[in-house]
């Protein structure tokens, strides 16, 4: 982001996952439904990497296609690995900020997901380490793609 102050959101914290299977969150309290985590962090390092280089980026479009250019430029790819998790969980927060009812969900604990609509989520961690080992999707490429899944899905509810 380009000023830590930017956004005063404070961060949540997704449930523990489970290994198998799907779970599904229900508030404890029916009568106090929370509505489920929109921010949740996880992508300090990589603000701390792009700050090393000089590159701020937001939560948005144009964040990504900083972070693609970054990808693109690195001169030792193998380095970005460690960097895996920190992007995906920053292309899922980008998600759920741009997209409206876009929200976290946790089915395996290292792999969260951001469920963009009804019947589709991202795996974001996964979106970001076929990103930095193929090259190809980008990150533009996946949000434009799920951008399209949205257009395309009829009376989308959540």
């Amino acid at each position: 982001m380009s000023d830590p102050d930017e956004i005063a959101e404070p961060l949540q914290s997704l449930p523990a996952g489970m290994a198998r299977r799907y779970a599904e969150y229900m508030p404890v309290n029916p009568e106090e439904p929370k509505p489920p985590p929109t921010n949740v962090g996880g992508y300090d390092d990589l603000l701390e990497f792009c700050r090393s280089k000089g590159l701020s980026i937001s939560r948005s479009r144009q964040g990504l296609v900083a972070i693609d250019s970054l990808i693109e430029s690195a001169e030792d790819k193998a380095s970005l690995e460690a960097l895996a998790k920190p992007i995906g969980m920053f292309f899922g927060d980008v998600l759920t900020h741009t997209i409206p009812g876009a929200h976290w969900k946790v089915i395996n604990e290292n792999f969260p997901e951001v469920s963009i609509t009804r019947h589709t989520s991202v795996s974001v961690v996964h979106v970001a380490q076929r990103r930095l080992e193929h090259g190809i999707p980008t990150l533009v490429m996946n949000y434009d793609r799920a951008l399209d899944l949205i257009r395309r899905e009829p009376h989308q509810s959540h």
